[in-house]
């Protein structure tokens, strides 16, 4: 059509340089009078559009690409109270975007303990929530039931949630799926990495002898001194941190040869025990991971001794003292890198004795680690509530912890909260204290919460404390 041509270019170049043109009479259209250029252009732009909606013809759609119905829901869906929960949670969350994704959480937790699922009109939502949320993600099934799983696929929506961890580097086939491989056949998963270590490359080695760490055997030994002698240094810094856990190898054994000379109990009365820092590392010490000298400046003597006291056994220490581990490390209080080089070892090799001997006199988040949960509920109370140090230390010893917390734990994090400068606390642990509380303690918040507090940060974790635990109590109510 003519007059749809002559309109683009008068929009094209403009009213000044090329007059509107005018509609085509079989269009019935009569334009008011009195119009300037500017107005009649826009007033047929309007009806083209109009004219072009109304006669375009509709097409035949192609049903091969439609996908097959959904197969029945076998599960009863939630109803009533626990599905109008649910949808205020994923339409108009009354909580923050943070305890709305664990409150869902817990909504889906609830829903497959009591055997419901979704309301099919909410699984949009739910699963526009999950592409964000990966903890949500993780929990939808089997709430979702079919309808939900139908879904997905056709979004092209994975079932699963990519895996984060490496499944092993493939440098050949005989390297493929390595990673799964060790975590279920270890010993099988270690033949099969030898077979193919040399058609690897380094960042191919050094990887899948990373995958090591999670499940560390003795036998895993003799591949991990072979990687000692490897060309590429990230190969060899590997075998070195998971030779660290294996207190009974002959690396260790060599690390405590080495160890063993630089220490000597003194004193008749009041004993010391008096640390030499070790010499020029040879051949063999540069091999097991004693740093060598730097290229420039003066060697970090220091830095050798943490080396070496990483790879020994820990109870070198006991032996040459003839003391118990307690009485061991308070022999230690001056030697702080020391010290925290034992804690590495200690950490490394989950040893629970060291730990405790250590956390007598050094507060450290990777001891704590080594301790079974009651035990270190329990030790980190009594320390909340004895230690004279500032809130803000307390915070990294938190963070992370299983949840929920025990009751005696979290009334001790409470009172320090509630205290001189304990809001900042509360906003470090802002994240992740609502859901740490136990609901135990919800009736403590509120009382803080009453009392009259000019810290508006430590009121509005209080605030989002009592709300998760109130929301929780109505979702566990909504599912009996």
């Amino acid at each position: 059509m003519m007059w749809l041509a002559e309109l683009r270019t008068a929009a094209l170049v403009g009213t000044g340089r090329h007059d509107a043109p005018q509609p085509p009479a079989e269009l019935g259209f009569q334009a008011p009078d009195g119009l300037s250029r500017e107005e009649s252009l826009l007033d047929q732009a309007a009806l083209a559009d109009i004219v072009t909606r109304a006669t375009r013809t509709a097409s035949a759609a192609s049903s091969a690409g439609f996908p097959s119905p959904a197969s029945a829901d076998a599960v009863p869906q939630a109803s009533g109270e626990a599905a109008r929960l649910l949808e205020l949670l994923l339409t108009q969350a009354p909580v923050g975007p943070g305890l709305r994704t664990q409150l869902v959480v817990d909504w889906l937790t609830l829903a497959e303990e009591a055997r419901r699922r979704v309301p099919h009109r909410l699984l949009p939502a739910l699963l526009t929530l999950a592409e964000t949320q990966s903890i949500v993600f993780r929990r939808m099934e089997p709430a979702i039931g079919t309808r939900g799983r139908w879904m997905q696929e056709i979004k092209g929506q994975p079932s699963q949630e990519p895996a984060t961890q490496s499944t092993g580097l493939r440098g050949s086939d005989a390297a493929a799926g390595y990673g799964p491989l060790r975590g279920r056949d270890p010993a099988a998963a270690r033949i099969q990495l030898s077979e193919c270590w040399t058609s690897l490359s380094a960042r191919e080695r050094a990887g899948n002898l990373a995958l090591f760490a999670g499940n560390l055997h003795d036998n895993d030994e003799a591949l991990l001194e072979k990687a000692l002698d490897d060309k590429a240094k990230g190969v060899r810094d590997v075998a070195l941190r998971l030779l660290d856990q294996l207190p009974g190898s002959a690396r260790a054994a060599r690390m405590a040869a080495r160890l063993k000379p630089l220490l000597q109990l003194k004193g008749l009365l009041s004993k010391r025990l008096e640390i030499d820092l070790p010499p020029d590392p040879d051949k063999e010490a540069l091999r097991d991971g004693v740093p060598a000298d730097p290229r420039k400046g003066e060697p970090d003597r220091m830095a050798r001794l943490e080396a070496i006291v990483r790879g020994a056994p820990l109870d070198v220490w006991t032996s040459v003292t003839g003391r118990n581990r307690p009485a061991t490390v308070a022999l230690l209080q001056d030697e702080p890198r020391v010290l925290n080089a034992m804690i590495a070892a200690t950490a490394a090799r989950n040893d629970v004795e060291w730990a405790r001997a250590l956390l007598g006199v050094l507060t450290d988040r990777r001891l704590l680690d080594c301790l079974p949960p009651d035990e270190r509920a329990h030790w980190l109370e009594r320390h909340v509530r004895e230690s004279s140090d500032e809130p803000l230390t307390l915070a990294p010893l938190l963070q992370d912890l299983p949840q929920p917390w025990s009751v005696p734990l979290a009334e001790a994090v409470l009172t320090v909260i509630s205290g001189k400068d304990g809001g900042r606390l509360a906003v470090i642990l802002s994240e992740g204290l609502p859901t740490a509380l136990p609901p135990e303690v919800t009736e403590r918040c509120r009382q803080l919460l009453a009392q009259t507090d000019k810290d508006a940060s430590r009121r509005r974790v209080l605030r989002d404390a009592v709300q998760y635990q109130s929301f929780k109590q109505s979702l566990t109510e909504a599912f009996r």
